[in-house]
């Protein structure tokens, strides 16, 4: 857990954030999520698949969600952003939770999207306490998935929906590294799609929605060629995040996806 936790801790991350939005010409009084996009939606598809995820948890402006697994908020805030929601963000880090409290801060959020540092296989809140819940890309680096989704089965309510947007393996096919989230095999804990249902089912979830979103994953990353030589970064980006080797995992992505050796699903679960 250490490593991973090394692994999603850069230094100095919400000043890089604010550099690259100056370098961009941003006035920083007048600064939107679409202005962020580049950098603080760190899953795949980014903002399209965001909105997607919003349009499925159909949340409204009286409930509270957890957000487990939140990053530097990015997903959080265009949640609150676009229902009028109140939304609790936890991750394991400690930089990117400084990052997304400081980014809520400068987009005159915080009354309605708040954060906490912590484990999600040991979330800090009380049973039955969020009328919803998402969970962006997060089980890969999840070794005990069934005690990540017991917790967040716990602490919701008897009714409350849970989306979540996740990236799967194949039984026998193993994956190419580096990738998004994991330099080596020693940070991923890929499962199979199946395996993976009947795990969120035996928490008590229902499935309701299971839709297969591979396809438009393959087309997200289908101009992604194999690096060559140095190249140019953009002043906003998932490298401030997850390192320079930005563009070799991105070509990694392309070749999983092409080989089927991961698989990107959308699910909508009720407790």
């Amino acid at each position: 857990m250490k490593h991973i936790h090394s692994y999603y801790s850069p230094n100095n991350l919400y000043n890089k954030i604010i550099e690259g939005l100056n370098n961009l010409g941003k006035d920083l009084s007048k600064v939107t999520p679409d202005d962020l996009q580049p950098v603080d939606e760190f899953h795949i598809r980014g903002d399209i698949a965001t909105k997607e995820l919003i349009e499925l948890g159909n949340f409204t402006p009286d409930m509270h969600i957890l957000d487990v697994g939140c990053g530097v908020g990015g997903s959080t805030r265009r949640l609150a952003h676009e229902t009028g929601c109140h939304v609790t963000g936890i991750d394991l880090s400690d930089e990117y939770i400084d990052a997304a409290e400081r980014l809520t801060q400068l987009l005159n959020m915080q009354d309605h999207v708040k954060f906490n540092v912590g484990s999600a296989l040991e979330l800090p809140y009380g049973d039955n306490t969020f009328d919803g819940a998402w969970s962006i890309q997060m089980n890969m680096n999840v070794e005990d998935k069934l005690g990540w989704l017991k917790e967040m089965y716990r602490v919701l309510k008897p009714g409350a929906r849970a989306v979540l947007y996740e990236v799967c393996g194949h039984e026998d096919k193993p994956i190419y590294f580096p990738v998004p989230w994991a330099q080596d095999s020693s940070m991923s804990f890929l499962i199979p799609k199946e395996p993976f249902r009947e795990l969120i089912a035996s928490t008590g979830f229902k499935i309701e929605v299971w839709n297969d979103k591979t396809d438009l994953a393959q087309k997200a990353f289908a101009r992604m060629k194999e690096p060559t030589g140095e190249s140019t970064l953009p002043e906003l980006g998932l490298h401030m995040l997850i390192g320079n080797d930005i563009k070799t995992k991105a070509y990694n992505m392309r070749r999983n996806l092409d080989d089927e050796r991961i698989s990107l699903i959308e699910i909508l679960a009720v407790k």
